[in-house]
């Protein structure tokens, strides 16, 4: 599928309704937003640490989390270790190319495997540091140095703890309860799960992937992506321009948030049969999946955004940039790059995350007894409202 192709998918048949409700909104205020009253948010939702603790334990423990691209590991023998919200995660692909998530715990004592974070590497087996111990890529325990000592060892029960997880879409998808069920991530997605089929995101390559800790809350930074009232100020020098100012639509998707923001290409379409109208071309969609994935479809690729909160005010962000293929010459490669830093270095990690960090130093200071949502941020009142009911 080409990305021209995207608006002519038959299993994405709501493109038609989300782009008629654009244009109506270009032409007036329409949406039902426009109708709320302002409301407001306490400051302690992004402080409070038993806040912060039942979040991580109802969301993060509990919700099937992506990973990121299956990408991430290309090579058959390569594993990667990463925390994720405080759990010590291993991600492997076996010789055989299947991949698995297992705690990054030796079975013996409790020492990590791998300690270097963030980057693949190739394997042979997984040896522990510490005492030896040496298991499989499958997770198998292969043996252990004086086997003698340990005369009641049965190896076939002290394999790695494994936690669920399934590929779909091209991502990984895991719940970090190793006594959970298997996650259905289709029935997880809903809706949603026809979009990202309808976008092709399991075809796509994961080009470069950037992953840092910053000092914000992790739901101030996915505020920041539910909105785009900020979009044509804190982003003027950058992707501003490309849009028009705060025109957008959004739907609840169960716990998860699907919109479409305009841009300047958007009143393009209506000269154009609607099987021609492209999410990516003729607008930005960005999926929200509860409770810490974003994906931003940009005109020729996509960002996958992974937030793993790991304190209330320090999140791991995650961003992989993911491309129809992998490049084959040197202008498509400094394309891409110069795509990347644009995206990652000046409007992410430039823009974006600073602007959440300053908040979050601002929080504690009591200017605000309450941070105001005014109707062009509405998506924040529905993404609050599936925080309340996730949390029971």
């Amino acid at each position: 599928m080409t990305m021209a192709d995207i608006g002519t998918a038959p299993t994405a048949p709501h493109w038609e309704t989300l782009f008629q409700r654009l244009l109506a909104e270009m032409d007036g205020r329409t949406s039902p937003d426009w109708q709320a009253d302002v409301a407001g948010l306490d400051p302690a939702l992004y402080t409070d640490p038993a806040r912060f603790g039942r979040e991580r334990e109802r969301l993060f423990r509990r919700l099937p989390l992506c990973l990121g691209p299956v990408d991430q590991l290309r090579e058959p023998g390569s594993v990667m270790a990463r925390e994720i919200c405080g759990v010590p995660v291993l991600i492997a692909r076996s010789r055989e190319g299947h991949v698995k998530v297992f705690l990054n715990v030796c079975r013996h004592r409790g020492a990590r495997l791998v300690n270097e974070e963030g980057e693949p590497c190739r394997r042979q087996s997984l040896i522990c540091p510490y005492h030896g111990w040496t298991y499989r890529l499958d997770g198998t325990l292969a043996g252990l140095p004086r086997a003698e000592a340990f005369p009641a060892i049965e190896k076939h029960t002290l394999g790695l703890r494994e936690l669920p997880s399934q590929v779909r879409h091209g991502m990984i998808w895991a719940v970090l309860d190793p006594t959970a069920s298997a996650p259905d991530i289709a029935a997880f997605l809903g809706p949603l799960d026809r979009d990202l089929a309808a976008i092709d995101l399991g075809s796509h390559r994961l080009y470069r992937q950037h992953a840092i800790k910053r000092a914000a809350n992790w739901k101030l930074i996915v505020e920041a992506f539910l909105e785009i009232y900020h979009l044509t100020r804190l982003h003027a020098g950058t992707i501003g321009p490309f849009f028009p100012d705060a025109v957008s639509v959004s739907d609840a998707v169960g716990p998860h948030i699907r919109f479409l923001a305009a841009r300047e290409r958007t009143v393009d379409i209506r000269g154009l049969p609607p099987e021609s109208w492209s999410p990516q071309h003729h607008g930005t969609l960005v999926h929200f999946v509860m409770p810490g994935s974003l994906f931003i479809y940009h005109p020729d690729y996509i960002s996958h955004l992974g937030l793993f909160p790991s304190a209330p005010d320090e999140t791991l962000f995650v961003h992989s940039m993911l491309t129809p293929e992998v490049p084959s010459d040197e202008k498509t490669e400094t394309h891409w790059a110069r795509s990347f830093e644009l995206i990652d270095g000046g409007v992410f990690n430039g823009e974006d995350l600073p602007t959440c960090e300053q908040i979050q130093r601002g929080l504690g200071s009591g200017a605000n007894e309450r941070l105001i949502v005014g109707r062009l941020e509405q998506n924040l009142r529905r993404f609050h409202a599936s925080l309340d009911a996730a949390l029971g």
